[in-house]
């Protein structure tokens, strides 16, 4: 065999594994995007799941403060009730 033919040997070998490698890297990068897109389908789950309960959340929040406010109602009604009652006992 002579150099030249050692050496367009040596350059197909060399070309056919660049194109083994470029091709693995390709599917590398698909196999990754795959990946990708499905944490990012996870992700869209989980933030919308964690919409909803913040949404819930919100809405408990809201009815608590109302309760709340109808208390603090309750007890400044209450505090004039028992102020009138303590006047009235003190002009006794």
């Amino acid at each position: 065999m002579s150099f030249k033919d050692i050496g367009a040997r040596v350059g197909a070998e060399l070309d056919n594994e660049f194109v083994k490698l470029r091709a693995e890297q390709i599917a590398m990068g698909e196999q990754l995007t795959e990946k990708i897109d499905g944490v990012a389908e996870q992700v869209a789950a989980l933030d919308a799941r964690f919409d909803a309960r913040v949404g819930d959340l919100e809405t408990r929040f809201d009815r608590l403060d109302t309760k709340v406010d109808g208390l603090q109602d309750s007890h400044t009604e209450m505090m004039h009730i028992l102020i009138a009652i303590q006047r009235k006992l003190d002009m006794n």
